[in-house]
C-alpha cells in the first residue's frame, strides 16, 4: 500500500498523528507510556521527556476504570468508548473518552497497547487543536503506522487532485468502503458534488477546511460528520497530498439530544423537531408537588420515579405512535405532530390521568402515588409560541385549582402574565424612585368615642394613579418585591410614631427575615416608640417558635402586638395565649353584614367573650355603616376601624 512504499510517506504518516486533535499514545500492558502524541502534551501540560516511561495512572484518577480496560483489553483487544478523568501537569482534571486497541508481535502476544483519547471539553475547539505540524518522530515506523489505522478519528489521506490513496480502519467503518474500492476514486463517491468543490476550492486558497457535511455510506445511510481537511506541500510549496480528517458527530448529537436521567429526548430536540412541522400540538405534565416527594423519599428515589413516569408516559406514546420528551425538572412534553380533533386531544389526556394516578409506582418496594397537572397547546410553522402557551396553561391550571387547561384565547391567560410583568416592573420603579406612600386610618376607641390609634397602610403611585395592596401585594411578594415595600413602609410610619400610636403590617414572611427583623429592634432600641404590630392571622402562622419569640422581644421595648384578619383563618385560641397578644383585629368577613348576620354575631359575640377573658382588647375591621358601628359596640367590642370612622389618608390630621 501507498504508506509501506516510501520514507516521505513514512513523514507523511507521522505529521498526521502529530497533528491529530485528540490524545494519542501507547502502553505496556504494565502500565507504562512508551510514546505520546503532541496533542498529549498540548492538552495535558507534560512534555514527552516527563511521560514517557511513567506509569499511565500518574495522569489517570480512575484505577477501578484503568482496572476495568486492562481486562477487556487482555481478553477481546479492545476497550472502546470508556469515559474516564486524566489529570493536567497543573493539577485541573479533563474528562476524556477513550478508545484502547491491543498491538500483537509475531508470536501474538500482545506488545503495545494504543490509546486514543478525546477531550470532550474541547469538542468546539478542533481547528485549534490542529494548527501545528509537528516535525520530528518518537515511534518507529511500523507502530507509527499501526497508530495511523487504529485511532478512532476517521483519516483519509488523497493525492494533489483529490484521489484517495490510503484510509484507515475508523474510515473504512464510517463509510464502508474498503481502500480497494477508494483507489482511483474521489470522496465524491460518498458526498455531494457541490460540498466536494466547496471543500477543495477552500483547501486551495485558505490550506484548510472545517465544517460539517454529510456523506452517504456505502449501504445507503447518511451521516452528519465533522470534516478537517488540510494540505500539505512539496518543497516547491505546491498541493503534494490532501488529508481529511472526520468525527462521526451522531453519538455527540444524541449525546446533546438526550435527557441522561430518563433517555428521553430532551428540550433541545424538541425545537429541533418542531422546526419541520406545520401544526402540531404540545401537552406538558408536570408532577404535583414532586419537592416534597423528595423531601419524603429522598432525591434517588425522586429521580428513580420521573424514570418511571418517562417509560410510563413512552408507552402511551408509542400506542399512539407520539414522542415524548423531557423538559426540565419534573416535567415531560408529549408532541402530537399531525393532526387530531379537539375530542381526540380530551381523550388522549384523560388516558395519561388514568394510566399516571390510578396505579401508583412501585419503586425499592415503596407504593408512591402521584398527581399530575397538564397543560397544552396548539403551535404551527408560523407560531412558535407554543411552549410558552401550554407552559402558561399549566401554570393557570394549578392557580384554578384545575387538572388540565388547553390553551384558549378566550382564558386571557397571556393578558395575566402581561399585566403581572407590567406590576413587577412598576413596583421595581416605585421602589427605585420612591413611589410607596403611607396612608393612615384612624381607629376609634368605642368607650370614649376618641381617636386613640392609626393603621399605617401601603399605597403606590403609578402614572398619578394611587393603587391599594389588593392590586400589588400578591405580585410583590411572588416576585420577591415584597421584603423591599416592608422596609419603606416601615421607615415611613415610625415618623409618626413618637406622637401617635401606629400600628405597622407585618407578615410572618417580615418576621422571619433577619435583616427586617434586625431592624425594628434595633429601631425599637434606640427610639421611644408608641407601635403595634399587626401579624396577618390570615396568613396561617405556622412559625409558632420564632413568630413568639420575635413578639417577646418587641413587647421587651414597649411595642405591642395584634392578630390581623382574626376569624378569617384557623383561628386558635390557645395559640394567640401562647403568643401573649395585646389586641385581636376581628376579620371584615365577620363585621361587614353583623347587624343583618345572626351567626357573625354568635361568632363575634364568643370571639369578644374570650378575649376579655384573656385580657386582649378587641378591634372590628370594615366599619363602614352606622348600623354596623351601632352592633360593634352593642357585642362589646373595644375600637373600631372602617370607612364609617374614616377612610385611610395621606396625612394624620
Amino acid at each position: 500500500m501507498f504508506l509501506k512504499e516510501t520514507s516521505q510517506n513514512f513523514e507523511l504518516l507521522r505529521r498526521i498523528i502529530d497533528k491529530s486533535p485528540d490524545i494519542i499514545f501507547t502502553i505496556d500492558l504494565d502500565g507504562k507510556i512508551l510514546y505520546v502524541n503532541d496533542t498529549f502534551s498540548e492538552i495535558l501540560g507534560y512534555s514527552k521527556e516527563e511521560v514517557i516511561g511513567k506509569h499511565i495512572m500518574e495522569i489517570a484518577t480512575e484505577e477501578s476504570i484503568y482496572n476495568a480496560c486492562m481486562i477487556s483489553v487482555k481478553s477481546t483487544g479492545k476497550c472502546l468508548d470508556q469515559e474516564t478523568i486524566f489529570r493536567k501537569k497543573d493539577g485541573t482534571l479533563v474528562h476524556v473518552v477513550k478508545n484502547v486497541n491491543a498491538l500483537y508481535n509475531e508470536k501474538g502476544d500482545i506488545e503495545y497497547l494504543i490509546v486514543n483519547a478525546r477531550d470532550l471539553t474541547h469538542l468546539d475547539n478542533l481547528n485549534k487543536q490542529l494548527q501545528t505540524l509537528k516535525e520530528q518522530l518518537e515511534k518507529r515506523y511500523e507502530l507509527i503506522y499501526s497508530i495511523f489505522l487504529n485511532i478512532s478519528d476517521a483519516v483519509a489521506i488523497l493525492d494533489k487532485d483529490g484521489y484517495y490513496l490510503e484510509q484507515n480502519k475508523s474510515h473504512e467503518n464510517l463509510i464502508g468502503y474498503s481502500i480497494e474500492e477508494l483507489i482511483g476514486k474521489t470522496p465524491n463517491i460518498h458526498m455531494k458534488k457541490d460540498d466536494l468543490e466547496k471543500i477543495f476550492q477552500e483547501i486551495k486558497s485558505k490550506g484548510s477546511y472545517l465544517g460539517e457535511i454529510q456523506i452517504k455510506t456505502k449501504s445507503g445511510e447518511h451521516k452528519d460528520v465533522e470534516l478537517f481537511a488540510f494540505a500539505l506541500y512539496d518543497e516547491n510549496g505546491k498541493i503534494s497530498n490532501i488529508i481529511g480528517i472526520k468525527k462521526d458527530r451522531s453519538l455527540e448529537k444524541e449525546l446533546i439530544y438526550l435527557d441522561k436521567l430518563t433517555n428521553l429526548p430532551n428540550r433541545i430536540k424538541l425545537m429541533e423537531d418542531l422546526k419541520n412541522l406545520k401544526e402540531y400540538k404540545v401537552i406538558i405534565v408536570n408532577i404535583d408537588s414532586f419537592k416534597e416527594i423528595n423531601d419524603v423519599y429522598g432525591i434517588k428515589i425522586g429521580d428513580m420515579l420521573l424514570n418511571a413516569l418517562g417509560n410510563r408516559l413512552k408507552d402511551i406514546g408509542k400506542k399512539h405512535n407520539f414522542n415524548v420528551y423531557k423538559l426540565s425538572g419534573d416535567e415531560f412534553l408529549i408532541l402530537i405532530d399531525r393532526f387530531y380533533p379537539k375530542t381526540f386531544l380530551e381523550s388522549l389526556v384523560n388516558e395519561i390521568f388514568y394510566e399516571v394516578q390510578s396505579k401508583p409506582f412501585e419503586i425499592e418496594g415503596l407504593s408512591i402515588p402521584i398527581d399530575i397537572t397538564i397543560g397544552a397547546a396548539e403551535g404551527s410553522k408560523d407560531e412558535t409560541k407554543a411552549l410558552e402557551k401550554a407552559d402558561m396553561a399549566l401554570k393557570y391550571a394549578k392557580q384554578s385549582k384545575k387538572n388540565f387547561v388547553c390553551y384558549d384565547e378566550t382564558l386571557k391567560i397571556q393578558e395575566i402574565y402581561q399585566n403581572n410583568i407590567s406590576w413587577v416592573r412598576n413596583l421595581k420603579k416605585a421602589i427605585d424612585e420612591d413611589g410607596f406612600l403611607v396612608y393612615y386610618q384612624p381607629i376609634l376607641n368605642n368607650q370614649t368615642n376618641k381617636i386613640e390609634k392609626y393603621e399605617s397602610l401601603v399605597r403606590v403611585k403609578i402614572d398619578n394613579t394611587v393603587y391599594s395592596p389588593f392590586y400589588f401585594l400578591e405580585i410583590a411578594k411572588k416576585s420577591k418585591l415584597y421584603l423591599a415595600i416592608t422596609k419603606k413602609v416601615f421607615k415611613e410610619a415610625i415618623k409618626h410614631a413618637k406622637d401617635y400610636e401606629i400600628s405597622i403590617n407585618l407578615s410572618v414572611l417580615d418576621i422571619l427575615n433577619e435583616e427586617i427583623s434586625t431592624e425594628i429592634i434595633k429601631t425599637l432600641k434606640e427610639s421611644d416608640l408608641k407601635i403595634t404590630f399587626e401579624i396577618l392571622e390570615s396568613e396561617g402562622i405556622e412559625n409558632y417558635e420564632d413568630v413568639s419569640g420575635f413578639i417577646k422581644n418587641v413587647k421587651s421595648f414597649g411595642a405591642k402586638v395584634a392578630i390581623d384578619d382574626f376569624g378569617s383563618g384557623y383561628s386558635n385560641f390557645a395559640y394567640i395565649l401562647k403568643l401573649d397578644v395585646d389586641y385581636i383585629k376581628i376579620d371584615a368577613s365577620l363585621i361587614k353584614n353583623i347587624h343583618q348576620d345572626i351567626n357573625s354575631q354568635i361568632i363575634v359575640e364568643n370571639i369578644v367573650n374570650l378575649a376579655k377573658k384573656l385580657g386582649i382588647k378587641t378591634i372590628a375591621e370594615f366599619v363602614h355603616c352606622k348600623e354596623v358601628f351601632e352592633k360593634v359596640k352593642e357585642l362589646g367590642i373595644d375600637y373600631s376601624q372602617g370607612y364609617y370612622i374614616s377612610e385611610p389618608k395621606d396625612r394624620i390630621s
